[in-house]
């Protein structure tokens, strides 16, 4: 038995678009994000997912509410906030719902501190290529105020093996709407990656990642890997 873990970036941001480093701030979709999740959405329709996960950032959010939107699949979905998020009376799945989780922090992206806001361009200028690259792409270098890679990796995958890999054990279909480097941080985990190598990794927006996944004594073993292009 084998269960289905689905990733998706979410579809490009309108600080994407203006190449601004984001972290937590809390922007829409542009145009070309909204096309993204639409063709992710048309891409997934036919998988029955049993659980879904995303963070508090609406661009995460949106592009899970447009994957779910055209799923074929007769169970609905029920937003459950994660505990503490917001109040709400008892209400649980039953058996033609499935849960999707919302307003998971420890799923958003990394935070870039004080370099929230600002143009990646005039950034480089300012500090010079190796600080620069050091902020943005090195492993364990915090920006000021802000976290590094490792740092998202630090919650990312203590959720995921808390909240998500018990259902994977399960041989569940989950589905994860999240971010370029909180995904960057559970890729790590899931393909044993070294922090050297993790810096050369991508994750296009709006793209599904499909990992069938097998597990032995609780541990995981990747079958198979597959990008799935958008049209």
């Amino acid at each position: 038995m084998t269960a289905t873990l689905v990733l998706v970036r979410h579809g490009k941001s309108v600080w994407n678009a203006k190449n601004r480093f984001t972290g937590w701030v809390d922007v829409p979709l542009n145009e070309q994000g909204w096309s993204e999740a639409q063709k992710a959405g048309e891409i997934l329709k036919d998988y029955k997912w049993d659980i879904a996960y995303t963070s508090h950032l609406q661009r995460a959010l949106l592009t899970l509410h447009v994957i779910l939107k055209n799923n074929t699949q007769k169970k609905s979905p029920i937003f459950l906030p994660a505990v503490g998020s917001t109040p709400r009376q008892s209400y649980y799945p039953g058996a033609e719902e499935f849960p999707v989780h919302v307003y998971e922090t420890a799923l958003s992206e990394r935070h870039y501190g004080d370099l929230q806001g600002k143009i990646k361009n005039e950034v480089k200028e300012e500090v010079g290529e190796e600080q620069f690259l050091k902020w943005r792409r090195g492993y364990d270098t915090p920006p000021p105020n802000g976290e590094s890679l490792k740092d998202t990796f630090d919650r990312v995958v203590p959720f995921f093996t808390a909240d998500i890999m018990p259902h994977i054990f399960q041989n569940k279909t989950i589905l994860i709407s999240a971010h370029g480097n909180s995904l960057r941080a559970l890729t790590k985990y899931l393909e044993n990656i070294s922090d050297k190598d993790i810096v050369h990794t991508e994750i296009a927006t709006g793209t599904p990642i499909v990992y069938t996944l097998s597990s032995k004594n609780g541990e995981l073993k990747i079958e198979n890997k597959e990008i799935l292009t958008l049209s």
